[in-house]
This record gives C-alpha cells, structure tokens and sequence, in this order.
C-alpha cells in the first residue's frame, strides 16, 4: 500500500510540472507545425520511445546490479549518438532523434514563451524517468550527461586526478543562475526582435552545451563562440571535476535534485552490513554518498553511476525503495 500511495503521489506530481516553451522563433514555429497531433502521439514517436527504453533497460540493469562497465559504456555512447550527434547525418530516421526541444530550452523558455505540446511530452520523460530511479534522465539518455560520464570515466582511465565538487556551492550557483534568468528575462535586459515583435531572450542561451553538438555555420566569430564554447568548456572540465554542467548550471538537474527525493527507487545503504570501511567515499565520484552514508533527509544529486555499489565490498549499498535498512 506505502509503495501504490507514492506511486500515485509521483504521478500526480509528475502531471502538475509539465510546463515548457522552446524560444521566440521556434516557438511561433511549433505552434504552427504541432498544433494537431496531441500528448500520446509525440510520446509514440521513435524519438521518445526510444528515450523511455533506454531510461528503464538502465534501470533495471542498475536494479539487478548487472551494470557493468561493458554495458554502461555502449549505452552512454549511444545516447551521445542518437540525441547529440544523429541529428546532423542528412537522413530523416537519424534527424528525428535530434535534441529539439532540449531540456535546457523545455526547463526555461516556458517560463518565457508558455506551453507547446512538444516540449510538454519532452519534460514529461525527463521528470518520469527522474520520479522512477537516481535521475535516469540526466544519468543514462541526456546526450550532455552521457557524454560528461564518459569523459569522467576517461579521466579515471588516464589516471587524471579529480577534485571533489562542493555540492552545497555548485547548488548555490545553479540556483543563482536560474534566478539571474528570471531577473534578466523579467526586466528584458536581455532580449530579441522576432517579426517585429520583442520576446525576452533566456540567459541559457550564452551557457547551452547542447548547441555545440548541433553543427552549425555561423555569421561571425562571437556566434561560433557562443554556440560551441559551452560544450567544449563541458568536455574539459569533465575531465577534472564530475559532471561539473550539470552541478553547477543545467537548471534541469535544479530541479530533478527536489523531485530526486521522491522517486521511487535510490541508492539505500543497509546499516547493519556497512563496515564504514570508506571504500564507496573514496571511489564514489559524486557528493551523494556521505549524505547517504547519515541517512540525511536531504541528498545531493545522485547520478546512477553505480560506482559505489560496485565499491561497497559488503554489498550494502543498493538500488531500493528505502532509503536506509536496518535489519
């Protein structure tokens, strides 16, 4: 009964966050492209089925602790190819998988430009794989995430040695970012002219890792910058600190981080088999593991690595429903 009463909480939190938006001219643009087809049929497309298929085989293979980096590797890469790179081969198959809108653009541009059914069956993904187990999302299908895991796993494999990132500063940060976005999209000082009308224009566009996948041809020096920058600045520090985009900047790790606490399924410690041996907190790259290690109520993000699992020699760290057991 505990587990169908959260269920049908997650769900209808899940139902009640569904707000997105892509920017002024792709805004116009979907409106009048989408206006037909409704929530179950964008969910039906290639694109999302083969999001949600992703997100639940690295469930389950986290759940049966079968995620092995044989596996992990492939997968990470293809999501990488199918949400950040496809979208550039001229085929209308691989175009379809193109990362449009993307969650940068489905967590912001709402709040600016209201809801359009695409983006609505994008953000609902994202929070129902987030509401089902560690940021599934984030962790296993974004193409930005995936790619920041596999820099971070080559990091471990050249030996680069990695700081630890301050969670409660990279949440600081994240948190300032977004607000600095409302108070610049609320006073306009950031904007664009769109057929002859004034949008407000998202401070995420200058920070969009997402973009620099995307091949473009740009105008001047300043537009490459502004398109390209982002993702090679998140491919360099990769290598030195976990994920450090989505720590400090991707307002859609903001805001997985509070549905993070209600999801289903998460790292549970059992009590009574740790040794506090320190091998998961010397291995472990993320900052969730001494918040898990207290039982506190509040965790940092967890990304689903399953490094701590596999370090843990007692087998007292798994994917459940409780957060701690004691036996």
């Amino acid at each position: 009964m505990k587990v169908l009463k959260k269920l049908s909480y997650i769900f209808l939190l899940f139902f009640t966050q569904l707000l997105i938006a892509e920017d002024a001219s792709e805004a116009a643009e979907m409106s009048a492209t989408y206006s037909g087809p409704n929530f179950w049929d964008y969910l039906l497309q290639p694109k999302f089925i083969v999001m949600l298929a992703i997100g639940l085989l690295a469930f389950i293979l986290l759940k049966t602790n079968t995620m092995k980096k044989g596996i992990k590797v492939p997968l990470l890469l293809l999501s990488t190819f199918l949400f950040g790179v496809a979208g550039n081969i001229p085929a209308d198959f691989f175009g379809s998988f193109a990362m449009h809108p993307s969650p940068m653009c489905a967590a912001t541009k709402s709040i600016l430009y209201g809801l359009s059914m695409p983006f609505i069956v994008t953000l609902a993904v994202i929070f129902f794989l987030t509401l089902l187990g560690p940021k599934l999302f984030c962790s296993y299908v974004c193409p930005v995430g995936a790619i920041q895991e596999l820099m971070a796993m080559l990091a471990d494999k050249l030996g680069i040695k990695r700081g630890k990132t301050d969670f409660n500063l990279a949440q600081r940060i994240r948190l300032g970012i977004f607000l600095l976005f409302i108070f610049l999209s609320a006073t306009a000082v950031l904007y664009i002219t769109y057929e002859g009308q004034v949008y407000a224009k998202s401070l995420y566009d200058y920070l969009n890792p997402f973009h620099g996948m995307e091949l473009s041809w740009n105008n001047s020096f300043m537009d490459y910058m502004i398109h390209y920058l982002p993702f090679i600045l998140t491919l360099l520090l990769a290598l030195k600190y976990y994920r450090p985009f989505c720590h400090f900047v991707c307002p859609i790790g903001l805001f997985n981080h509070f549905i993070e606490q209600i999801s289903l399924f998460k790292i549970s410690l059992n009590r009574d088999a740790c040794t506090d041996c320190g091998n998961c907190l010397e291995e472990s790259p993320c900052t969730a593991i001494p918040e898990i290690l207290k039982d506190a109520a509040i965790r940092p993000d967890c990304y689903g690595c399953n490094v701590c699992v596999e370090a843990c020699p007692e087998a007292a760290l798994k994917i459940g429903t409780k957060r701690t057991v004691v036996k």
